[in-house]
């Protein structure tokens, strides 16, 4: 019989301990998941939950469990290398990433960190080193892979290779208004049933006026001499995207690039 009825530190702290001496996922939504389906058996027959208990439930729900793989090993590896202030540093920039997958306890996820971190290659973990590192992979397979959260809308500002998508982003240009006997209210006298005013003409071909900071983005694209230099715009351009941030951020972005190079000449 349960001898409280919410869990205690004890329980918590065992289970802790079990679930690391079996390589059983703790974090994001797939610990909560492991937690559930080992502990609510125990729960369930109004028992506490201790070392004894967490074995005889583990030895019957195994199989539903998730465990730590080798990316999830490589990567935790690479996490534990890092200073408290570099992993708060780390879980703070990956929660301000709208569409890169977090440490949510999926294979993704921790694909993710074990790429970020070993571009790093034992360098210190900042919030503009980050950015770089998502540049980087993403425009560079060799350097890793980088998983994305699955997005709606199926253009993309970067092709397979992450080439860029010239295409992306354009606008359709309107349709040239009718002309000849559709311009004319009255045909031979008699009434033209196909006539658009002017101002009903003007209204359907009017397009919403593009952003200019999203132009001025695809300006600075073209404003490189060597592929290092494209690289490197491309490179900031993508983790802009991939952050979520707004054309003006990633305008200012290019921009600081654009202008380092042209005082350097």
């Amino acid at each position: 019989m349960r001898t409280s009825p919410s869990l205690t530190e004890v329980e918590i702290a065992a289970f802790t301990r079990f679930a690391m001496d079996h390589e059983i996922i703790i974090d994001g939504e797939t610990g909560v998941k492991n937690a559930d389906i080992l502990c609510n058996p125990i729960i369930n027959l109004d028992s506490d939950i201790t070392p004894a208990a967490l074995s005889a439930s583990f030895a019957k729900v195994r199989s539903q469990l998730q465990i730590k793989s080798a990316t999830y090993k490589k990567a935790d590896e690479l996490a534990r290398k890092l200073s408290p202030e570099e992993q708060a540093t780390y879980k703070a920039w990956a929660g301000r990433q709208k569409m890169l997958i977090g440490i949510d306890g999926s294979n993704e996820g921790y694909q993710n960190v074990l790429s970020l971190l070993g571009w790093m290659r034992g360098n210190a973990v900042t919030a503009h080193s980050l950015d770089l590192a998502l540049g980087n992979i993403t425009n560079n397979i060799q350097f890793g892979r980088i998983h994305f959260k699955p997005q709606p809308r199926p253009d993309r500002a970067y092709g397979p290779g992450g080439k860029l998508n010239h295409a992306y982003g354009q606008e359709e240009k309107p349709k040239a208004a009718a002309v000849g006997v559709q311009q004319r209210e009255y045909v031979n006298g008699r009434k033209n049933h196909g006539y658009i005013p002017p101002e009903e003409a003007a209204k359907k071909v009017a397009v919403q006026a593009p952003d200019a900071w999203k132009e001025i983005c695809q300006l600075h694209l073209k404003e490189w001499v060597t592929q290092g230099q494209r690289a490197k715009l491309e490179g900031e351009y993508n983790a802009g995207i991939a952050s979520g941030k707004s054309w003006r951020e990633i305008g200012a972005a290019l921009g600081q690039i654009v202008k380092s190079w042209e005082r350097g000449r």
